[in-house]
């Protein structure tokens, strides 16, 4: 479901093709209860939405800049442990708190 609040707001409308492909990435990872658990790192996004690696973390950067997004988790790649970051969706509760949708304040 696209949300017309979102898709309509100004953060929305300054993102390239790539960012909303990103985000879109995400919210299929997103299954109402993992918020800040979503995991997608920027060699996934880049495959999934065939762009490069660059474009991919020009999305993100993009996607946390307009507050869609933040980081849950840090990524961490040890030899034993493995995990790339997880992220929360700003517009969705995270830790039985409301929503913050720090998009909404994003001025161009």
């Amino acid at each position: 479901m696209l949300r017309h609040d979102i898709v309509k707001s100004p953060a929305w409308r300054s993102l390239s093709t790539n960012a909303r492909c990103v985000w879109t990435e995400i919210m299929l990872r997103y299954n109402g209860d993992n918020n800040g658990e979503i995991p997608l790192s920027c060699r996934e996004a880049a495959e999934l939405c065939n762009i490069s690696k660059g474009s991919a973390k020009r999305a993100y950067d993009d996607l946390l800049d307009r507050g869609f997004i933040k980081v849950g988790w840090y990524s961490s790649f040890t030899y034993k442990y493995k995990k790339s970051r997880r992220w929360i969706i700003t517009h969705e509760r995270f830790q039985d708190k409301t929503p913050t949708n720090e998009w909404r304040k994003w001025k161009p």
